[in-house]
Order: structure tokens, then C-alpha cells, then sequence
């Protein structure tokens, strides 16, 4: 019995200090915010077309092709791995979420690793539809059980997974760690509530994850984090909901043990910021909005390397001989319909000024437009010339006349002061 109970120590501790690979470099892709809704959830009819009209800048006809060029990208250049963080389904459907899994599998089958953390739409979202004819119905939720299951291949390869929450993480080499954090806040069953926006990190979680930072400085590991919600302030007006509401806590505890660099998403804009103790939050952009965009993560003994891309799926539809309109444009498409959901917002915010024309509504619509796409795209990197010049723009001047609020969004956007597209951060 004690040779037993030897044995198992043994195998334990064998277990906890292997690594999935031996190479010294690496690279990860990175998916966030797809919000992908399985078509066998809607008959293009009425309720779903009223729902895609207003689905706040999120782009829902081709979501199946433009994973399938993600996919197609992806074997062809064959990264070690992708990193799906959260919001993967558009409500939580569970058909969604194998749906999504299935587009994905051929990944796998060349051995392209799928790492999966859940988004604050994913685990017992009352918002789960089915779209038939005019009408709308509940659709079966993914329960945490689901979820591991579904996506199942991160946590088959954990090197630990938390027991509370659906964290784990990844002895991925000597040089690196990577842990994959459930930032969520969901019911504990199904139900038929809205899903909760904002993100906390469990107590227990917390302390699982300083086991983790501990055992990445025992072996001399560089630990890097991903999770859905964001830790720092990307935007001074869109942070309620976004930011970790213990997030204080987290960065004192990353602090502590030097981690470099934060992945998140759950905002839907591509941007980096740093934070006071010097960790970097890469944010990258929402798949389904303005553009297709992903991260690259490019993982070597001297760098973590970040650059954005965005996916030619105009180009994938030509190559493999397309004939849809919209497909053969899409990049225009999709363009579009996040500049039609801006448009409608700034009309809403206008709906009550009586003293501007139709003309002058049609330039400021343009011209927030323009502003948001570039929020959106990492693209909002402005020169104090630049700033100025859209501070003294009639487009400003009327903001600043008749909409406080607006004028204040511009505010916000003119605030970025470093590139959000690329960062090559040292290893100490």
C-alpha cells in the first residue's frame, strides 16, 4: 500500500513538471467575441433577420464562412495553437457551441491545439434562442459540465484545472505557462435571466491561480494570462462591466510575481494598454464587428511578440469560387453594417435637437463613424496635430453645442496615446 501511495507521488509530481512541448518557440492565435450563432438555430426568417438588424454592429449572415477561412488560414500557416477568449457563441446556445466546435476540429486533427475560457455570454445565459418564422424559443444553455466537454481538449491537456471555476492552465515549456481564466459570473443552473456583464475572479480562484504563479517561479517559467474580462481601463467611458471588479486584487497578486503581459477580450475594440506596475493587457477585437481580426502570439526564449491580422475573406470566397455578392465584398459588407449600427446610435442621441438639418446629422454620423471604426480596429493612435485638428472640426464644434454626451465620446476616443495593433515585449 505504501509502495502504492509512492507510486501515485511519483506519477503526481512526474505529471505536474512535464510540458506539452519541447520547442522554444511557439505561436498562438487569438479568437475573441465571436458571438457565432449555429444555423441550425435559425430559418433566416423574420425574428432572426429583426434580431441581425439590431445586433449592435455584429456581423451574423456569414458567420460559418468566415470561421471557415479563419480555419483554412490557420492550416495552412499552422500555428502551435488557438486561444478562443470567451464569448464564442452568441448566447450561450448549446447547439452553437458544438456547432463552433465542429469548425474547429480540423485543427485539431492537425495537431493545432484549441484552448478554450468561457465569455460572460457563454455558461447558463437565459438569453439562448431558437429564431422559427416570427417567433422566438428558448434554446438548450451550456452548463459549466457542458462546456468542458465541448471544448475539452484544454482541459485534457491542464496541467491543473481550478475546481470552483472553469480556469486551467497549461505547462506549455520550459520558458512558458500559459493559464486560462474563467472571469465570469453565472447561475448555477438554467434559467432565464440576461447574462451578467461584469466579471469577478472567485476567492478560491485567486488562490489556485498564486499556486500556479508560484510553480511557474519555482521552474523558472514565464507565466502569461488569459480571460475574458478586461483588467485594466481601455476607454475612459466604456470600463463599467469591462473591467475585473476585483481587478485591483488581480494586478497586485501579477504584480507580485512579475507576470509580463495579460489576453483578454469582452470589450469587442483592439487595444494595448499598460498598467501602473508595468504588465501590458492586449486586448484583441471582436470577430464579428467591424473587421475580422485576430492576434498573433508569438512565444521565443527572448520575446512575447503581438501582432494583429485580419482575415481576406473577400479573397477566401474568389479562391473557392464564390458567387454571393456580399462574400466576394465582405470586408465592405461588414464595414457597413457596423457603420449603419453607429449611424443609428448617433441619431438616437440627436433624436431630441431640433436644430440641426438633415445635412449637418448626416456629417456628424459620418464623422463618428469614422472615429469609432478606428476605435474598434486598434486604428486610434492620433498626433496632437491630428487631435486638433478634429478639435476644431465643424463636426467637434457641434458636438460641443448640442450633444454633451457625444462630444464626450469623441473625448474618449482622442485618448489612446500608443499604437494598439503590435508589441514585442523582452523576457527578463
Amino acid at each position: 500500500m505504501v509502495c502504492g501511495l509512492l507510486l501515485l507521488a511519483l506519477w503526481t509530481t512526474k505529471k505536474a513538471n512535464s510540458v506539452l512541448q519541447q520547442d522554444s518557440e511557439s505561436e498562438f492565435w487569438l479568437l475573441s467575441d465571436v458571438h457565432f450563432l449555429s444555423s441550425t438555430l435559425h430559418d433566416n426568417g423574420i425574428a432572426f433577420n429583426q434580431f441581425a438588424e439590431g445586433a449592435a454592429g455584429k456581423e451574423m449572415r456569414y458567420q460559418t464562412e468566415s470561421l471557415e477561412a479563419f480555419v483554412a488560414e490557420a492550416l495552412e500557416k499552422r500555428p502551435t495553437g488557438v486561444i478562443l477568449t470567451g464569448d464564442m457563441t452568441l448566447n450561450g446556445e448549446k447547439a452553437s457551441a458544438e456547432s463552433l466546435a465542429e469548425l474547429l476540429a480540423p485543427l485539431q486533427e492537425a495537431s493545432i491545439m484549441v484552448l478554450s475560457l468561457p465569455g460572460n455570454h457563454e455558461i447558463y445565459n437565459g438569453w439562448a434562442r431558437i429564431f422559427d418564422g416570427d417567433k422566438e424559443f428558448y434554446a438548450d444553455q451550456i452548463s459549466p459540465q457542458d462546456f468542458k466537454d465541448i471544448f475539452s481538449e484544454g482541459y485534457e491537456k491542464a496541467d491543473s484545472v481550478d475546481r470552483t471555476s472553469l480556469s486551467y492552465s497549461i505547462n506549455l515549456n520550459d520558458q512558458y505557462r500559459l493559464v486560462l481564466l474563467d472571469s465570469c459570473i453565472y447561475e448555477e443552473q438554467v434559467n432565464w435571466n440576461q447574462p451578467t456583464t461584469n466579471g469577478r475572479l472567485k476567492e478560491s480562484t485567486l488562490e489556485w491561480l498564486k499556486d500556479q504563479l508560484e510553480a511557474a517561479k519555482q521552474q523558472q517559467q514565464t507565466p502569461l494570462l488569459f480571460m475574458h474580462h478586461n483588467l485594466l481601463e481601455h476607454n475612459s467611458l466604456l470600463k463599467e462591466g469591462y473591467i475585473l471588479d476585483n481587478s485591483a486584487q488581480l494586478q497586485q497578486l501579477l504584480t507580485a510575481y512579475q507576470v509580463p503581459a495579460i489576453f483578454s477580450g469582452h470589450i469587442h475594440i483592439q487595444d494595448i494598454t499598460e498598467g501602473p506596475s508595468g504588465i501590458q493587457e492586449i486586448v484583441t477585437g471582436s470577430y464579428s464587428t467591424q473587421e475580422l481580426g485576430y492576434g498573433v502570439v508569438t512565444l521565443t526564449d527572448k520575446t512575447i511578440n503581438y501582432q494583429k491580422k485580419v482575415i481576406d475573406l473577400d479573397q477566401w470566397a474568389a479562391k473557392n469560387k464564390r458567387t454571393d455578392p456580399h462574400l466576394l465584398q465582405y470586408s465592405n459588407y461588414q464595414a457597413t453594417i457596423f457603420q449603419q449600427d453607429t449611424t443609428k446610435m448617433v441619431r438616437q442621441q440627436l433624436a431630441s435637437v431640433t436644430e440641426l438639418t438633415e445635412e449637418q446629422i448626416n456629417i456628424l454620423c459620418t464623422f463618428i463613424s469614422k472615429m469609432n471604426a478606428a476605435l474598434f480596429t486598434g486604428d486610434d493612435t492620433y498626433s496632437q496635430e491630428e487631435k486638433e485638428t478634429i478639435r476644431h472640426s465643424e463636426e467637434y464644434q457641434l458636438l460641443a453645442t448640442y450633444s454633451y454626451f457625444l462630444k464626450q465620446y469623441v473625448d474618449s476616443l482622442l485618448e489612446d496615446k500608443s499604437p494598439d495593433n503590435g508589441l514585442t515585449l523582452p523576457i527578463k
